[in-house]
This record gives structure tokens, C-alpha cells and sequence, in this order.
């Protein structure tokens, strides 16, 4: 056998064992965060047995799920397959012997497989560098983060009907020991100075703290008596249980740093804890895709 020859085959022997090592790396590290796939119409997570579904599905879910949809083929279905077809390739070349189209048909499915890796890569590159370019400036940092965060009302299961004091705030902030009109407790703002304090450059975007859409929850502590809420009963964004002086959790918008404002917000502020989470309130990752703010308790908040 040439020298060349051997030097061909220890090349792609290389590859082979270099593709098994990617597959099995890539299936034992990488943070899986595309699942579920439909991410509406589940139970709420924290109480599975309630009859009520939470997160009924909005039109933010539509694009979520074409968002997990394209995450699933690239980091669930392109490594697995590629890998497959580096070592199908490279098992061929090395079995060929003197066969050369054996070796023309593994040099043709390696060399496709590459070029289809690398015009995946590529094309992110490419509108990556064309937004940080020429992009607006809002969007050079989030532009491939997914964001909409609208919430639907809870089915089925029967809300109760809206009681008379829906109409008036007053009385149910009253009924239910929170201050009218809302407001942040003082804990809570001065949490908030710390935070900012610490990141005096830095953009921590929308800060947002009581119920901004439905304004009602902020006197029922989120119970649905009057309707839909955004957070969950007795959140920390409406004083928890107990708290009476307000909300005593806040919301950061750039989860781009969410690992450095929880740990700023812990260690040096006092906070209770701190996660990120995604539209739907569950918590993820800071780094994961669907993450799309920061959620940090105030100290003396009875709930999470």
C-alpha cells in the first residue's frame, strides 16, 4: 500500500473518532430548552392537580413553537445526523480497499456533510454580522432571543364569576390587607437602588415590578376572582401572603447578565433568591434561548 494511501486512511480514521467524540459530547452537554415543543395548554406547574390549565395558548405561542421547532432540527436533529453520516463516510473510505468508487461515494457524503455544516454556521454568522452592522442598536444584543411574552387567560376549569368588588379596587385592596393605589413596598425599592447601584453603566432593561396589565390583580394578590392575572396567586410581585406594603419582587429585562444581577442582588442587597425565567414564568436557564427576564425576590416575601 502508498504512504499516501496510509496517510489518507489515519486522516479519516481522525475525523471518524473526532465526529463519534462531537456526538457524544454534544448529546450529553448541551441544555436542551425546545421541550416541550407546544409550549401551551399544560397544568400549572405549581399545582398539578388544579382543574385549571395555565398557560392557555396565546399568539406568542404560535411563534414559540416555530422558535422550538428550529431549535429542535439544529441542536436536536443536524449533530446527531452529521455525526452519522462523518462515520458512515469514513467507515467506507476505510473498508474500500481497492475499491476507489467506494472511496469516491465516502469522500462525496463526508465532504457534502461538511459543506452543510458549514453553511448552517455560516448563514448565523452572516445575519448576525449584517444586524451588529447595520441593525438598530435595541437589537444588536437580543435580536436572536425569543421575547413575546403575552399570557392567556387559564382554561377550562371555571373561573368563579367576578364578584361586586371587582368594580372597586379600593374595597379589594382592603378585603385582602394591600395598599391602594399599588405601589412598591420600601424593602423592595431599596433593593432595587442596590441593584442598580452595583451595575451603574450597565443596562438592566425593563425593570417592572406589581401587575402592569391587570391592574385589579394587584388588590386580589392574583387571585382570578375579577379575571385573568399575569403572575401567579400570592407572587412575590404582589406582596406575597402576607406582605402588606406592597410588591416585594421585581423583573429585569436583560437576562443577557441575569447570573451577574441575581448574584449581586443575593450576596450584596439582600435579596431572598433570584432565577431567570421565560414568557410563561417558568424557570430557566440564563443562557437558554427562552429566557426572557430576571426575577429577584425581596427578602421578607413569604412565597417564590
Amino acid at each position: 500500500m502508498k504512504l499516501k494511501n496510509i496517510q489518507i486512511y489515519k486522516f479519516f480514521i481522525f475525523l471518524v473518532l473526532l465526529s463519534t467524540f462531537y456526538f457524544l459530547y454534544s448529546s450529553s452537554v448541551v441544555a436542551v430548552d425546545y421541550l416541550p415543543l407546544v409550549p401551551c395548554g399544560l397544568k400549572s406547574q405549581d399545582n398539578p392537580s388544579t382543574p385549571e390549565i395555565e398557560g392557555a395558548c396565546t399568539r406568542c405561542d404560535s411563534f414559540k413553537l416555530a422558535h422550538n421547532v428550529i431549535s429542535f432540527i439544529l441542536y436536536g436533529l443536524v449533530p446527531p445526523v452529521a455525526a452519522v453520516l462523518f462515520i458512515y463516510g469514513g467507515l467506507v473510505i476505510l473498508l474500500a480497499g481497492a475499491r476507489l468508487e467506494w472511496i469516491s461515494h465516502g469522500k462525496k457524503v463526508f465532504w457534502n456533510t461538511f459543506l452543510g455544516l458549514v453553511i448552517i454556521m455560516a448563514s448565523w454568522l452572516i445575519v448576525n454580522t449584517f444586524i451588529q452592522s447595520f441593525g438598530p442598536e435595541q437589537a444588536k444584543d437580543s435580536w436572536f432571543r425569543f421575547t413575546c411574552s403575552e399570557k392567556g387567560a387559564i382554561t377550562p376549569g371555571g373561573q368563579p364569576p367576578p364578584t361586586a368588588l371587582c368594580s372597586d379596587p379600593t374595597g379589594l385592596a382592603a378585603q385582602n390587607s394591600v395598599p391602594y393605589p399599588r405601589q412598591n413596598a420600601p424593602e423592595l425599592n431599596q433593593l432595587i437602588s442596590c441593584i442598580r447601584s452595583n451595575f451603574p453603566n450597565q443596562n438592566l432593561g425593563e425593570v417592572s415590578t406589581f401587575d402592569k396589565t391587570y391592574d385589579i390583580c394587584n388588590y386580589t394578590r392574583g387571585q382570578r376572582v375579577c379575571g385573568s392575572c399575569i403572575h401567579e396567586v400570592n407572587s412575590c410581585h404582589y406582596g406575597g401572603s402576607s406582605g402588606t406594603q406592597g410588591a416585594l419582587a421585581v423583573d429585569f429585562g436583560n437576562e443577557d447578565i441575569g447570573d451577574r444581577i441575581i448574584g449581586v442582588a443575593v450576596q450584596q442587597c439582600g435579596a431572598k433568591n433570584g432565577r431567570c425565567e421565560d414568557g410563561n414564568s417558568n424557570t430557566v436557564s440564563c443562557l437558554s434561548s427562552r429566557a426572557t427576564h430576571v426575577h429577584i425576590n425581596s427578602r421578607t416575601c413569604d412565597k417564590n
